[in-house]
C-alpha cells in the first residue's frame, strides 16, 4: 500500500489547463530529481533533508511571475490544481513515513487586484493532523492535504474558494475533506470560513473519515451546484465513532450552494446525475 509517494498524486497532475510549458527551467530539472530521490529514500531523516531541498528550490521557481501559467509537467509527483476562475493555483505532494503517516508539501499562488502573482508556502509545522470543523487555520499552520478541485463562490462582498481534498492518517483510515479559502486584507490565505450549514450548525470546513480500504466520493456537481458525496456508516453499530470502521451505504449526501453558503442536503438522488 505504501510505495513511495501515493499513486493519488498521478491523478492530480492534471493537464495544463492555465496554459503550455515553452522550457523546463534548470530549477524545474532538480526538483523533478529530488522527488525522484524522495520516492525511493527508505529513511525518514533523508527523506526530511530532500524535502527540504524540494521547498526551498520550488520557492525559488515560483517567484518567476510566469511561474502561475507553468504547467510544471515535469514534476509527476506534484498535484497541480487551478481554480474554475483562473485565479488560484495549488501545488500538494506527500511522502510516507515509517509509522504509517504521511508529511506533506505545498504552495498556494494566487492573482491579487492589481493582477501581481502572490506565493503562499503551506507549513506543516510539526507532524500533520487532521483538521477540527470548526478551527481557522493559517498557512504557516497547515495540517497536510492533496486538493484535487478549487472552486471559486462570490456572493455580493463575500469572495472564497472551497477546496476539495484527501489525506491519510495513518494504515487504518484516512479522509476526505470540503475547506473554504480565503484571503485576508494583507494578502494572507486562512482555511476555515462559516459557509457551511448543516442541522442548525455552521462549519468552517468538512471532513469525512473512513476506512483506508474504502473508496468514497467527493465531488462537484456544477450543473446542481452541489458537493454530493457518500453517506458513511460502521461496519457494525459498535463501531460508531470509530472512524476506522466506516465506510459508504450507498447513499449520498450533499451541500448546496445557496446565496454564498452551503446548505446540508441528506439522502439525496443521484440516480439521473450524469
Amino acid at each position: 500500500m505504501y510505495k513511495g509517494l501515493i499513486t493519488i498524486l498521478l491523478l492530480l497532475s492534471l493537464p495544463a489547463l492555465w496554459g503550455q510549458q515553452a522550457s523546463i527551467s534548470e530549477n524545474e530539472k532538480r526538483i523533478a530529481g529530488l522527488f525522484d530521490s524522495l520516492k525511493i529514500s527508505s529513511s525518514d531523516s533523508e527523506k526530511k533533508a530532500i524535502n527540504d531541498k524540494i521547498t526551498k528550490l520550488f520557492t525559488e521557481e515560483l517567484q518567476n511571475p510566469e511561474s502561475f501559467s507553468n504547467s510544471y509537467s515535469s514534476l509527476n509527483f506534484v498535484g497541480k490544481v487551478l481554480s474554475d476562475d483562473g485565479k488560484v493555483k495549488i501545488y500538494t505532494w506527500n511522502y510516507p513515513l515509517a509509522d504509517k503517516t504521511y508529511h506533506y508539501g505545498g504552495f498556494i499562488q494566487y492573482k491579487t487586484k492589481d493582477k501581481t502573482v502572490k506565493t503562499i508556502p503551506l507549513t506543516v509545522k510539526n507532524e500533520a493532523y487532521q483538521p477540527l470543523n470548526n478551527k481557522r487555520i493559517p498557512a504557516n499552520d497547515w495540517y497536510g492535504a492533496l486538493y484535487y478541485r478549487i472552486i471559486p463562490v462570490k456572493y455580493r462582498k463575500e469572495n472564497y474558494y472551497v477546496l476539495l481534498g484527501w489525506a491519510r492518517n495513518n494504515a487504518a483510515s484516512e479522509y476526505k475533506l470540503i475547506e473554504i479559502l480565503n484571503f485576508d486584507a494583507k494578502g494572507n490565505a486562512l482555511f476555515g470560513k462559516l459557509v457551511l450549514k448543516q442541522k442548525n450548525k455552521t462549519h468552517q470546513r468538512f471532513v469525512l473519515e473512513y476506512n483506508a480500504e474504502a473508496k468514497i466520493s467527493l465531488a462537484y456537481d456544477s450543473k446542481m451546484k452541489k458537493i454530493i458525496f457518500d453517506h458513511l456508516i460502521p461496519l457494525e453499530p459498535v463501531y460508531t465513532n470509530v472512524y476506522s470502521y466506516y465506510g459508504p451505504d450507498f447513499t449520498y449526501d450533499a451541500f448546496r450552494l445557496k446565496k454564498g453558503k452551503w446548505e446540508f442536503e441528506e439522502n439525496i438522488d443521484v440516480k439521473n446525475k450524469e
